[in-house]
């Protein structure tokens, strides 16, 4: 199945970004599972999704259980939140080395690059608690060294919130409409997610936030991530706050996931032993609602030249880390 891409258009003046369009085609692979046994779902996810490829494994598996009323195992839990977390570690940590240096001009240095390869090297061996924890006391003494990219983008913005962290269980009740998973909002508008919305209430990032350096709070907030991860792997137990899954009715279930990217939900209803409705409520469709977190930061945003727009436009959603490519596209106003 094909992945898609976010089309996102710039009305520009001359001097600032007018206004956005944001159109997906991003595939809607929930309907296809329509009507397939649910024993195919477990067997599908995985192999459709090459990004956050274990969250969306644990967001299927979470959501059947819950669906079937059958109580998760701890040491499962456990494993899921491990799996997720070591993934998001990789996803933070090649967002930071890797694609920030090339977008503000700065080379990625071959001392940078080496370091990712190995660290993601010894984070895809680990495959259980024990292997987790001798790792941890490395990565937190390399971390507590690392510093984020600097990016000097202060602007008064009209942000959207920042999606609150909920349980699967308080978000049973909220999603609530058939095209929830295609325009998601919160309290009827729409929301961010991500690391920014996990950590706010973090003071650093509180104060890049009143200082309208909100792609620079992005980044320091995947640092902080980061850290709070690496301690994790010490204690894998707290890792399974990552994840959780709630029965919404009979035969209806509902998991939740917390990916690199955002809040990922799966919501299942079944027949019979098989599909008859299946919604996957993703981080992109949050902050590329066509309201959502780039139209707000980009519309309003000023550019002297379409290079310093394309720039702009291309950093924020580095920061929005979309899960599908994206193509952008400058339109005079």
């Amino acid at each position: 199945m094909e992945q898609g891409v976010l089309q996102l258009t710039l009305a520009w003046d001359g001097k600032e970004i007018v206004s956005t369009g944001i159109v997906s085609s991003r595939p809607m692979l929930a309907k296809a599972l329509r009507g397939l046994p649910v024993a195919r779902v477990s067997e599908i996810i995985p192999r459709v999704f090459s990004l956050c490829r274990h969250a969306q494994d644990a967001a299927a598996r979470l959501c059947i259980q819950a669906a079937r009323a059958e109580r998760a195992a701890l040491d499962d839990a456990r494993d899921l939140g491990l799996a997720v977390a070591i993934e998001a570690i990789v996803e933070h940590l090649y967002h930071l080395l890797m694609a920030w240096p090339p977008l503000l001009q700065k080379p990625c240095r071959a001392s940078r690059i080496e370091q990712f390869g190995a660290w993601r090297k010894r984070l895809l061996a680990v495959v259980d608690a024990a292997a987790a924890a001798a790792l941890a006391v490395d990565l937190a003494n390399w971390l507590a060294e690392l510093e984020v990219p600097p990016f000097d983008d202060r602007l008064a913005v009209t942000a959207v919130a920042l999606l609150p962290q909920l349980s699967a269980a308080e978000w049973a009740p909220l999603i609530d409409r058939e095209d929830f998973a295609a325009l998601p909002t919160f309290a009827g508008q729409a929301a961010e997610t991500g690391v920014l919305a996990r950590h706010a209430g973090d003071p650093g990032l509180a104060f890049l936030l009143a200082d309208g350096q909100r792609i620079q709070a992005r980044l320091a907030a995947r640092l902080l991530e980061l850290r709070w991860l690496a301690a994790g792997l010490a204690d894998p137990s707290r890792l399974s706050a990552l994840v959780d899954a709630t029965a919404v009715a009979a035969g209806c279930g509902l998991a939740r996931v917390e990916t690199a990217r955002g809040t990922l939900l799966h919501r299942i209803e079944l027949a019979a032993d098989c599909v008859e409705d299946y919604q996957i409520i993703a981080p992109t469709e949050w902050n590329f609602h066509p309201q959502g977190a780039f139209d707000s930061e980009m519309s309003g945003c000023p550019a002297q030249t379409r290079d310093d727009a394309r720039i702009r436009a291309a950093c924020l959603a580095l920061s929005l880390d979309p899960c599908v490519p994206y193509e952008l596209r400058i339109v005079d106003a």
